[in-house]
């Protein structure tokens, strides 16, 4: 039963969007172009047989009035408003959801504060910058005068408990009154930031000859909308990618062992979850086995795979073209689909239980994509320097490490970051090869010493005997700590690197 009211809940929906369009098409070709027109032309039946009975303010015929109710002109627009009410019901119904939720949950509700808190601001912020630009008023004043009033009423508020809240804006639970001078003090601060608005409307003369009707164009219906949801969109993929991250550096500070906490931020942070990783555990000794693993796989990896793509890009042989193809298929194919024969493989070797060995599976898995990437970049290179530097009497050694190397580090460093970032992030292969005893191993033998970091920070998470959160995020802090240093010192070449490779074959 419910089904079917919904059904005839949406159909009555789109019935009347329908009629309103036509009833607005109506009114406009004869002249009538008010925004009432719009709340009328909802009214059902009576909003089209209003404006059909009014009469012609424009020179206008019956027959392109007709149209507007043309049976393929009403089919068209009932689908085109059949589809936008789906798409509004998606959004409506999780932010209803979300709405409802935040009610009984501390972070979720928190959550909504940070985003909506955001929205408004940066849409705010848009809308007074755009109104100085367009008078002539573009320096940093003008983003100063809109975020920093705000910022500071926002960081009061937040930085003070409830109770103290009430008695900030005059609250007094005896009386149920508001002192008047707080109360007043209070409303300053909400409504200082609109000033920005006020003064770059009202109050500055214009540096440009720009008429009033473009200035009030930032404020129609069209505009405010465009900017609400392009700022909704930035806004809502801004905290879904800060906020967890200051959900970890919150975990971090907490200290918790066995339950996850409901707030973004400790009410007391502490560093009591690094003492216990730094102090308790071998949290060193998987760093520097993850490090030592890393670099190999950087240094030794980068040079092979530059010296193959080297030939693939500046020499001619038999089967390059088949040689190309196939490491194209070989890069399709997952690494865990070998994991048993790699375990046979390290066995049979006795490489089980020692973390350096792990860099030949790494080198080997990055040769397939970064070296079509370096090759692809290395194309590009005109031979015409090979010739030339040839010409002066240079072997194909100093072509390749006096001309070639110089002009290709934006990708080689790109690669190279790559390639270290792996072993970090990597779990599957570590805890499938280094869970090993050696055959020599004695009673009170630690494999633990044999683990990387991956494999070490989830038994904080895993193991209940080991369960620890807190530390988890401090680790997890920590093992971003390498790759963030790489990635400021090399940014320059990584954005070149990233840009570089795919545009040539």
């Amino acid at each position: 039963m419910a089904i079917y009211l919904y059904i005839i809940g949406f159909l009555v929906i789109v019935t009347l969007l329908v009629q309103q369009s036509v009833a607005n098409e109506i009114a406009v070709k004869k002249g009538y172009e008010s925004q009432a027109n719009h709340l009328i032309g909802l009214i059902p039946v009576y909003g089209v047989i209003h404006f059909l009975k009014k009469k012609n303010l424009k020179d206008t015929t019956e027959s392109s009035i007709r149209y507007a109710w043309n049976p393929q002109v009403l089919f068209r627009s009932f689908l085109i408003f059949s589809l936008l009410t789906v798409i509004a019901i998606i959004i409506i119904v999780p932010v209803s959801i979300l709405g409802y939720l935040s009610i009984k949950n501390d972070l979720l509700k928190a959550l909504l504060f940070i985003y909506f808190t955001l929205f408004v601001i940066f849409s705010y912020h848009s809308l007074v910058v755009e109104v100085a630009r367009k008078k002539g008023y573009e320096d940093i004043f003008v983003h100063l005068i809109t975020l920093v009033p705000l910022f500071g009423l926002f960081h009061i508020l937040v930085q003070l408990s409830n109770e103290q809240r009430g008695e900030m804006i005059g609250y007094k639970r005896n009386t149920n009154q508001l002192d008047s001078s707080k109360a007043l003090i209070i409303y300053a601060l909400t409504l200082l930031p609109i000033f920005g608005l006020i003064y770059y409307v009202w109050l500055v003369p214009k540096k440009r000859n720009i008429s009033n009707s473009a200035i009030r164009q930032s404020f129609s219906f069209g505009s405010i909308l465009s900017r609400l949801l392009i700022y909704g969109e930035i806004t809502l993929v801004a905290v879904i990618v800060i906020v967890p991250v200051v959900y970890i550096f919150g975990l971090a500070f907490s200290n918790i062992q066995t339950s996850i906490p409901n707030t973004i931020w400790p009410a007391n942070p502490n560093l009591g979850a690094f003492t216990y990783l730094f102090e308790e555990t071998k949290f060193f000794r998987w760093y520097g086995n993850t490090l030592v693993i890393a670099m190999i796989n950087m240094l030794v990896g980068t040079i092979l795979i530059t010296g193959a793509a080297y030939v693939f890009a500046r020499f001619q042989f038999k089967g390059k073209k088949a040689g190309l193809l196939t490491i194209l298929v070989l890069q399709a194919f997952p690494s865990f689909m070998g994991l048993i024969a790699m375990y046979v493989l390290f066995w049979t070797f006795d490489l089980l239980g020692k973390p350096a060995a792990l860099s030949i599976l790494y080198i080997g898995g990055s040769i397939p994509g970064n070296l079509w990437l370096i090759k692809g970049f290395l194309s590009q290179i005109p031979k015409d320097l090979d010739e030339s530097a040839m010409i002066d009497g240079a072997n194909k050694v100093q072509i390749f490490t006096q001309i070639i190397l110089p002009l290709s580090v934006p990708i080689l460093t790109f690669v190279a970051v790559s390639m270290f970032m792996g072993p970090w992030m990597d779990y599957m292969l570590p805890g499938f090869l280094l869970n090993y005893y050696p055959r020599n191993a004695g009673v009170g033998y630690d494999v633990t010493n044999q683990w990387t970091l991956a494999v070490g920070l989830f038994k904080f998470i895993n193991d209940v005997n080991y369960q620890h959160y807190s530390a988890f995020a401090a680790g997890a802090l920590l093992v971003g700590l390498p790759i963030t240093v790489l990635y400021m010192v090399f940014q320059k070449y990584l954005i070149e690197g990233i840009m570089a490779g795919a545009t040539k074959g």
